[in-house]
């Protein structure tokens, strides 16, 4: 049987570690697309892309919370 969690242990529990590295990919995807914003050479649509791209990136990863069994489901209440 599956176990629910509410919106906030969901919030606190632990990120798988391929997730996190997915995180800071995401995060440096968008920084990028950012500093490139600035560039006069550089078309608008890529540095919106990047941006866009690297920012689904990291809220969609920032969802994935390792699975948790009845012995340490407790550790989070």
């Amino acid at each position: 049987m599956p176990l629910t969690l509410t919106p906030w242990q969901r919030l606190i529990a632990a990120t798988p570690p391929f997730f996190k590295r997915l995180q800071t990919f995401g995060i440096g995807l968008a920084g990028l697309g950012t500093s490139l914003s600035q560039l006069s050479g550089i078309p608008s649509r890529l540095s919106t892309v990047l941006i866009s791209v690297g920012s689904t990136i990291t809220i969609i990863s920032q969802f994935a919370v390792k699975q948790l069994t009845p012995n340490n489901y407790d550790d989070i209440k």
